[in-house]
């Protein structure tokens, strides 16, 4: 089941005015009728059933009724939709060259991730050290805007957030704090023995975070990969085939996502 993203404007009001692409979405891309209903989020991950009241060339004006998490909405979207559990996935996503990012976030988004950040390392081809602050902002925004469409595309029940700025590859165990599970992926044989992603997931409870650390297009360093196992990093090989830095972190997450979740419904035999 599809739903609307709500501005950050919008603060509890019983109904609530969308303009422009907001409101283009509903009318245009969902096709929502007069007296139609959607599930809505707000910017906390609030429930809310919105109806349609009126519809002109570049507004639509919604009535919002908030409902309780735990409220199935009945949607005029009919969409299927799994609603959990989810794995608590925390995507740390080296620098990629044009807008491949954009991609990354947008996918990741999709498979229901809790956190994206961006991660700047020794072999990332864009240094963005020099950028001036209109550009990031701008990168960023665009960034927003994949996961804000993601959502509502989806339906993902979870409020997916971003890290507002690139976090240097030194900096990221102190930020990650021990939360939880710290996986990188790099896709090269090395000597160090490194344990399958199934017996580092064997244990490991559905909710606990998990930070999935994926590289550039040239991977992690020597140095950086003894860097990150010091700090408490796990190492991990996908067994399949050289992944560009797009598809790897796309793969990564779900194979997680299948790992844990069928593990957590898979029926008990008495």
């Amino acid at each position: 089941m599809r739903q609307f993203i709500l501005p950050s404007s919008y603060h509890g009001e019983a109904t609530f005015a969308v303009e422009g692409k907001e409101s283009q979405y509903l009318s245009k891309v969902l096709r929502l009728k007069v007296g139609q209903q959607l599930l809505g989020r707000d910017q906390g991950g609030g429930k809310y059933m919105l109806t349609l009241q009126e519809v002109t060339k570049n507004r639509c004006l919604l009535s919002c009724a908030k409902v309780d998490q735990q409220d199935e909405v009945t949607s005029t979207d009919t969409l299927p939709a799994y609603r959990g559990p989810y794995p608590n996935l925390t995507l740390l996503q080296c620098l990629c060259k044009g807008r491949k990012e954009e991609q990354i976030f947008r996918q990741a988004t999709e498979i229901g991730v809790s956190s994206l950040a961006l991660v700047s390392s020794r072999y990332c081809i864009p240094d963005l050290s020099e950028k001036k602050e209109h550009a990031l902002t701008s990168r960023f925004d665009r960034l927003e805007a994949q996961v804000k469409e993601a959502l509502q595309q989806s339906g993902s029940p979870l409020s997916t957030t971003m890290v507002p700025h690139i976090l240097p590859l030194e900096e990221v165990p102190k930020w990650w704090n021990n939360r939880g599970l710290a996986l990188f992926f790099h896709q090269s044989e090395r000597e160090q023995p490194q344990p399958s992603l199934t017996k580092l997931l064997s244990d490991h409870p559905i909710e606990r975070p998990i930070a999935v650390l994926v590289g550039p297009e040239g991977g992690f360093s020597d140095e950086e990969c003894t860097f990150l196992e010091e700090a408490g990093f796990h190492a991990v090989l996908l067994k399949t085939n050289i992944l560009r830095s797009e598809t790897a972190g796309v793969y990564a997450l779900s194979a997680i996502q299948v790992i844990l979740t069928e593990r957590e419904t898979k029926p008990v035999h008495l």
